[in-house]
């Protein structure tokens, strides 16, 4: 008999195991090699005494947007809720999956902040309820509440503590999260959910039966494009903001960001070249894109040309 969907695992990283803390950093580790192309590279830029605790969150947060990103309905309210609980248990060290165990160990080694762990959980599960963001303000308040305190807590992992880091690291985070919501136009739409803000689609004379979740997906009409061109100068706004932060980090660490910036600048680069058409959702990235960002950030960690 098939198990019922209160029974049936959410997901193996959340799956109850009796792991040792290694086994379950193993665990972690071989789910991000799955799901973040650059990890395996980027894990070496990252000092030893960290490079567990970096893991293990960057796993957690992975996750999340996994399970964040399922359809709105009963398996993302229960995947979500299973995370909280999962949070609670890591936060009073009786954590049961592989991942909440290896974020566990990272709770108490760098005495990372509860407020910053449960913010961007929290904001997801607030999602279920948000469809569309009235205004700029709100829509840059919902990305900044997922990613930003993401951002701090792998500066405490790192040491980081100069007031300066994290200014930029919020910068960069919030351009990674844009970058993302931009890029997911279209299957978010497809899910109901619009990363644009309504009052500067209305002022542009957008039609908004255009980006109805079951319109057809052409080409953006001449007012999206407009608005499209006018968020990817936004967000190019925020690269320009935080890349300091590749220096601030130092040759290894700051060369290791400046591949993520790049990568996801590159987003960008690959969203204008096909004029601006996001409805049609990620644009390929394989790789000859890698090999160009990996050659460029080895090189320095000086930004590209964001204009």
């Amino acid at each position: 008999m098939p198990a019922s969907p209160e029974c049936r695992p959410v997901h193996a990283l959340l799956t109850p195991q009796e792991l040792s803390r290694a086994e379950a950093l193993a665990a972690c580790e071989v789910h991000l090699a799955r799901r973040f192309r650059p990890w395996r590279l980027l894990r070496r830029a990252v000092p030893r005494e960290a490079r567990e605790g970096f893991a293990a969150l960057l796993a957690w947060h992975e996750l999340a947007r996994e399970l964040a990103a399922l359809p709105a309905g009963f398996e993302r309210r229960r995947s979500l809720e299973e995370l909280g609980h999962e949070l609670d248990r890591a936060l009073r060290e009786d954590a049961r999956s592989p991942v909440g165990r290896a974020l566990s160990f990272s709770v108490r080694r760098h005495e990372l902040s509860e407020e910053f762990l449960r913010r961007p959980l929290l904001e997801r599960r607030r999602e279920e309820h948000l469809a569309t963001f009235e205004t700029r303000e709100a829509l840059l308040g919902h990305a900044r509440a997922l990613c930003a305190p993401e951002a701090r807590l792998y500066l405490a992992v790192l040491s980081e503590t100069r007031p300066r880091a994290a200014t930029l690291a919020d910068a960069c985070a919030l351009a990674l999260q844009l970058t993302h919501g931009l890029a997911q136009l279209g299957p978010d739409l497809a899910r109901g959910t619009l990363n644009l803000a309504m009052d500067e689609l209305l002022r542009a004379g957008v039609e908004l039966a255009e980006l109805a979740p079951d319109a057809p997906r052409l080409r953006p009409s001449p007012a999206l494009t407009r608005v499209l061109a006018a968020e990817l100068t936004h967000v190019r706004e925020q690269f320009a903001r935080g890349w300091e932060l590749c220096a601030l980090l130092g040759p290894v660490r700051g060369r290791a960001l400046a591949f993520v910036l790049r990568w996801n600048a590159a987003t960008l680069a690959a969203l204008e070249a096909r004029g601006l058409d996001a409805l049609r959702g990620p644009p390929p990235a394989g790789g000859l894109r890698f090999a160009a960002c990996l050659a460029a950030s080895a090189w320095t960690t000086a930004p590209p040309s964001l204009a």
